[in-house]
């Protein structure tokens, strides 16, 4: 009899409720799916903060409205249906029983509004770009991954509260024209045309800070290219609008999650 309790309670604390995907169309429920196996990648390779990191993405054929993970769920739980549906002025679209942090959609909703050319984004804190984003250097040519971003990080300065609408404003605009940023002493935005080259771009600036963290605690003297050759493989490795669904990389890592974290369609 104890263990039938158990076993109840435990189902009562583990079930969630589900979105209805009546009024949501194929082409959103795609996104959905998408954007939940990013999470489960993101969870999967990276260290990350609990419920404090999200990604989003437009939803297709609705420019003014994006999806975002839900402010009570960590990124390994995130399904279709618990993702959150947000405006450009970070109010939610939609009867849902979940909701988004106000870090999330303020700072979500303040990028895309800004940026049209960014379709999603990745914010995470990583042991790894926290501690990069609180070196006064920033990222270090270092290593190939490292020279994808040569000269093409912006810094926001770690003087505002970004949870704040004014200050996710400040945030986007101290973007500016670039993909990714650092956001001194708190971690790392990295964006892109689609969601596979968000979320692309992030592994590799991810392994690249991995990287530097690494070269920098080993000690001895480091090694760096010659400017001229960081310029070459920014210009031939960091273009944006390479990555789509078509991307082997993305193709290979969405077969991951199917075959590890099927129930993220759910």
């Amino acid at each position: 009899m104890a263990t039938r309790s158990k076993k109840k309670h435990a189902a009562t604390r583990t079930a969630r409720p589900r979105v209805s995907r009546t009024g949501i169309s194929a082409a959103e429920w795609q996104a959905r799916c998408e954007l939940a196996a990013a999470h489960r990648l993101v969870a999967h390779f990276v260290f990350v903060d609990l419920t404090y990191n999200h990604i989003s993405v437009r939803v297709p054929g609705e420019p003014g409205h994006f999806l975002v993970k839900a402010d009570n769920v960590l990124m390994e739980q995130v399904t279709a249906s618990n993702l959150v549906k947000y405006d450009l002025e970070g109010r939610q679209v939609g009867v849902s029983p979940f909701k988004a942090s106000p870090a999330a959609y303020n700072l979500h909703a303040a990028v895309l509004r800004t940026r049209p050319d960014i379709n999603a984004a990745v914010h995470t804190h990583s042991p790894a770009n926290l501690a990069v984003s609180a070196q006064q250097h920033g990222l270090l040519p270092l290593t190939q991954q490292a020279m994808r971003f040569y000269n093409r990080i912006a810094r926001y300065p770690n003087l505002t509260d970004d949870t704040t609408r004014e200050g996710a404003d400040q945030l986007a605009a101290a973007l500016g024209d670039h993909w990714t940023m650092l956001l001194e002493n708190h971690g790392a935005l990295v964006c892109g045309k689609t969601l596979p080259e968000a979320y692309i771009y992030h592994h590799f600036f991810e392994l690249a800070c991995r990287a530097q963290i690494g070269a920098l605690a080993g000690g001895g003297k480091l090694i760096l290219p010659d400017h001229e050759v960081c310029v070459a493989r920014a210009a031939k490795f960091g273009r944006m609008g390479v990555y789509d669904a078509e991307s082997r990389d993305w193709v290979a890592s969405l077969a991951l999650v199917e075959m590890r974290y099927p129930d993220y369609k759910t």
